[in-house]
């Protein structure tokens, strides 16, 4: 049901249970005959806050349709073609805090660390000791805005972009036939290319895909460049 609800844009799930209740083609998709109950809409929300919270239903269930579509030839992997798309939050800009965040080590810097020690390993030497955090080398931070509405959006401040609190939805799409073989959500103020590698090991590892390029903007061109002197894949703008 609550597919249904995402796929046709339903904003409540109130509203959710009344479509369902006179829609045809939404009782057929969730295999209901036409004098079945629907669940109440308190059901619905109950399960999505206590069941289904912090649970990876949903990416079970759009990893099982992207194998479908790999088993069915509709996708291949051999070319995937990523971007990002910006969604405003629901935050007014103007209420909001300054705030000191980590900013966090990158995904490349772990990879360097793990290629230093495997490599140490390699030649039979001792792993390097684990450094002391001292006010030296401390996680850097910075000074933040953080929305007090929804903080879990990122302020964006991007040439030719809109200002403000938004999202951004990280979409990798199959250059076969256009399928989406991934999306991945995160605050607005996250550079396209720092989940970019993450994710395109995902998908290749989780459906076994023999990629041979990715395609990406400019943005992504420093990630994009790493991922290939690893993988040897080509890469293309």
């Amino acid at each position: 049901m609550m597919l249904l609800g995402y796929l046709f844009g339903i904003p409540s799930e109130r509203r959710l249970v009344k479509e369902i209740q006179v829609n045809m083609a939404y009782r057929w998709f969730l295999r209901m005959s036409l004098t079945e109950k629907v669940p109440d809409a308190s059901t619905l929300s109950q399960n999505r806050i206590r069941r289904f919270n912090d649970s990876d239903v949903f990416q079970q269930i759009f990893d099982h349709i992207v194998e479908q579509a790999l088993v069915r030839g509709m996708a291949n992997g051999r070319v995937l073609y990523t971007d990002s798309t910006h969604l405003k939050a629901d935050a007014n800009p103007r209420k909001s805090v300054n705030e000191l965040r980590p900013e966090g080590v990158s995904e490349y810097i772990e990879q360097l660390n793990a290629a230093v020690e495997a490599d140490r390993k390699k030649h039979e030497k001792r792993p390097l000791p684990a450094v002391k955090k001292t006010p030296e080398n401390a996680v850097a931070v910075k000074n933040t805005k953080v929305s007090t509405t929804d903080p879990e959006s990122g302020f964006m401040h991007r040439d030719n972009k809109p200002k403000g609190f938004f999202y951004l939805d990280h979409r990798t799409v199959d250059g076969k036939h256009g399928i989406i073989m991934d999306t991945h959500v995160t605050p607005g103020n996250v550079h396209d290319s720092q989940p970019f590698i993450g994710r395109l090991r995902r998908q290749t590892e989780r459906f076994r895909l023999n990629t041979v390029a990715v395609g990406v903007d400019a943005g992504y061109f420093t990630a994009g460049g790493r991922y290939r002197t690893r993988t040897g894949l080509s890469p293309t703008e």
